[in-house]
C-alpha cells in the first residue's frame, strides 16, 4: 500500500548493532493543503509525534512511521500561539489515519 503514496519512504539502519527499519512520511503537501499555503514549505524536521505504525509489505513487520513536517509548523506548535498550527497538524494526522496509517 505505501508504494502508491509518494510521500512515504522506507529507511533501513542499524542502531547500536540492532537492525532498525522505519518509514518516513513527508507531510509537507498535507500541511500546505490544510493551511492554504501558510505551512508546508521550507526546511523540514522529524516531528516528535511517534504515534503511527504501518505494515511493511516486504518483511510483514509493523514498522514505526516518523513524520517529516515543516520546521515552521513544528516551531509554531511549541510557540506562543499554537492554535492555528495545532488545527492544521490535527487535520494532517486525521488524513494519515484515513490513508491507512495505524495509531499506537
Amino acid at each position: 500500500m505505501y508504494y502508491d503514496d509518494i510521500n512515504v519512504t522506507k529507511r533501513k539502519t542499524i542502531t547500536n548493532g540492532v537492525k532498525y527499519d522505519f518509514f518516513i512520511y513527508n507531510m509537507l503537501s498535507l500541511e500546505k493543503k490544510f493551511s492554504n499555503g501558510k505551512f508546508g514549505k521550507g526546511e523540514t524536521v522529524i516531528s516528535e509525534i511517534k504515534d503511527f505504525n504501518m505494515l511493511d509489505d516486504e518483511s510483514g513487520e509493523i514498522l514505526e512511521v516518523k513524520l517529516r513536517c515543516s520546521k515552521k509548523i513544528n516551531d509554531a506548535l511549541t510557540g506562543i500561539e499554537p492554535s492555528e498550527s495545532n488545527k492544521v497538524f490535527k487535520k494532517c494526522l486525521e488524513e494519515l489515519e484515513n490513508r491507512g496509517l495505524v495509531r499506537n
